[in-house]
């Protein structure tokens, strides 16, 4: 019987162990890059220290844009926020905690997103990204009653069937399942368990705090780190890492297969850090892509655009929901911040789809009726196919122009508009 309290004392001790460790440890260096991107974003507004006068709010294809350091008394210095993959209920919420941590306020919000996650609404709930069973968020009560009038419907031992399976692998696997495990970690890394509880209401609140228990323990949080730290090979580091930073920089070694990331996983992060931190946010991921990966995907891209192009979709929603943009300015200018939005460019034949064209036209009334917001544009709207590496993307190429541009005509109007408030 003491041999048994024994073994069971030595378990809890080890794990009581590993628990302060990580707690202690710049552990997170040694996680996935996608893991340690958000936990280096979420660690940095958690710090207090930003202090840009701009900070630009977007999704993975503005992660690209380059923040600024100002060089005189007309400029402003701008740090790029921008997150992949958090959706549209995400920019307030970061907005929220950014002031909450001690950050200085900013002077002004660039939103750069995607439209898909400004003229959509706040989409389907958590639980049902698909919206098959129900379109908005449910409470406790609401949820319960049509559960058990489901279970009444289709008989209650009756095995549910999965209607959106992938088969990879040999594996079967439901496809929002795989987008959440994918995802996910984004919404569960970024906010801490009580800032998801104060987020969201009813059924996705029990969802999402029902994820992201587990993770409440430090040791789960970053298991992916602890497993890579058993690996003598993650933890090299080449003293000339940041050199190569540089060197990667660069379209044509990029493009020559010379910028694969590192095997060590702490020397991959480390580089992803450094590119952060000289760019001021900015991190172009398609950049990491192996150059092969990119010319096939390109290619994709070309047939999807032919196939569009001979069959143009006509059937889309005319009136586009703004309503993310909505609180979005009510929340800044509740908090005395100017805010303005930067029209990305994008793939040429998308760009000049009715859809696209139709949105656009009502994006620029939407800004119209609030005259003390600003819309910026872009020398052209759109950037030829072989600039992206898939549908949203910029290559290493499609990065540069858009960088330079960003820089030499739309801060330049985003400087003058905020210096005439």
């Amino acid at each position: 019987m003491r041999s048994k309290f024994l073994g069971i004392g030595l378990t809890l001790l080890f794990f009581l162990v590993l628990e302060i460790t990580v707690r202690v440890t710049g552990i997170h260096y040694l996680e996935q890059p996608e893991i340690f991107f958000v936990n280096l974003k979420k660690n940095f507004v958690e710090s207090g220290k930003g202090d840009a006068d701009i900070i630009v709010l977007g999704d993975s294809r503005s992660m690209a844009l380059a923040g600024y350091a100002k060089a005189d008394k007309t400029e402003y210095s701008v740090y790029n926020h921008s997150l992949p993959a958090m959706g549209p209920k995400y920019y307030r919420f970061f907005l929220d905690k950014y002031l909450k941590k001690g950050n200085k306020k900013p002077k002004m919000v660039l939103f750069a997103a995607s439209p898909k996650l400004y003229a959509t609404g706040y989409g389907p709930p958590l639980y049902d990204p698909d919206a098959k069973v129900v379109k908005e968020n449910e409470s406790i009560s609401n949820f319960m009653k049509r559960r058990w009038n489901e279970g009444i419907e289709k008989n209650f031992f009756r095995p549910q069937t999965k209607s959106n399976v992938i088969s990879y692998s040999g594996k079967q696997e439901d496809a929002n399942q795989i987008l959440w495990e994918f995802f996910g970690h984004r919404y569960l890394h970024q906010f801490t368990f009580v800032e998801l509880a104060e987020q969201y209401s009813g059924v996705e609140r029990l969802f999402i705090l029902s994820k992201a228990t587990p993770l409440l323990y430090e040791s789960y949080r970053f298991h992916g780190a602890i497993r890579n730290a058993l690996s003598v090979s993650n933890w090299k580091v080449d003293k000339q890492y940041k050199q190569k930073s540089i060197f990667c920089e660069s379209c044509e070694n990029i493009e020559a297969g010379l910028c694969k990331p590192s095997s060590s996983q702490l020397e991959d992060n480390l580089t992803i850090e450094d590119q952060i931190n000289r760019h001021f946010g900015k991190y172009n991921i398609s950049n990491r892509l192996k150059p092969e990966l990119v010319l096939f995907s390109k290619e994709m891209i070309r047939k999807e655009l032919d196939a569009e192009l001979k069959n143009p979709n006509n059937q889309f929603d005319p009136n586009p929901d703004f309503v993310v943009l909505e609180d979005l300015i009510r929340y800044t200018q509740e908090k005395g911040i100017q805010f303005g939005m930067v029209y990305l460019p994008w793939i040429k034949e998308r760009q000049e789809s009715p859809e696209s064209k139709a949105l656009l036209s009502k994006l620029i009334i939407f800004f119209q009726k609030h005259p003390t917001t600003k819309l910026f544009f872009f020398p052209e709207s759109s950037y030829p196919a072989e600039r992206f590496v898939d549908n949203i993307h910029y290559d290493c190429r499609g990065e540069k122009r858009v960088n330079e541009e960003f820089r030499q005509f739309v801060l330049p109007q985003v400087f003058r508009f905020l210096s005439s408030k």
